[in-house]
């Protein structure tokens, strides 16, 4: 009887302390814009990827959610202190991976979304050259498919040199 008590301790610790949730990148990936808006689907994404975030592409989108949850924090100081935690660690994944795709297209979007009294915009024309020289060669369609969308539907509301002529976006669709 005691064995089987350790036995099911042990296992319920195990599960909890080496598995952590199994994070669904897919799911995280879709779920990106409608985390801007929606603070508890922006916790819930960034504590699964807290725990469980191992490959470059979940690195990727744990910045991306870090830096999300400071659109969601009321006090100033927080905020910035969130965006640059956030900020910090996706710059750090794209050093390790320079020709990340969804990497580069994170980093496009919180530049060209994020307050210029940030300075955070230096890259956006160098990842919008990238995402247009390199979306095609990424392996998953879905993933291509959401990025080519989010790009085009947020051209009509970019300015000067971040907007994407016909022929890159005829390039992207590729």
């Amino acid at each position: 009887m005691i064995t089987r008590i350790v036995i099911i301790i042990v296992l319920f610790c195990l599960s909890k302390a080496g598995f952590g949730q199994q994070v669904n990148i897919d799911k995280i990936r879709r779920e990106y814009a409608g985390a801007v808006k929606d603070e508890d689907l922006c916790e819930h994404n960034l504590k699964v990827l807290k725990e469980g975030a191992k490959s470059p592409t979940d690195k990727v989108y744990l910045a991306a959610y870090q830096i999300l949850l400071a659109k969601h924090i009321g006090n100033p100081f927080k905020k910035v202190g969130q965006f640059k935690e956030g900020k910090n660690y996706l710059e750090e994944v794209i050093k390790e991976n320079p020709n990340h795709i969804e990497a580069r297209f994170i980093r496009w979007s919180v530049q060209v979304h994020a307050p210029s009294f940030l300075g955070y915009n230096n890259n956006i024309l160098e990842d919008k050259n990238f995402l247009v020289k390199n979306l095609y060669k990424l392996p998953n369609e879905e993933a291509k498919s959401i990025i080519y969308n989010y790009l085009k539907g947020a051209n009509p509301y970019l300015k000067g040199g971040q907007v994407f002529s016909a022929t890159e976006l005829k390039e992207l669709a590729q």
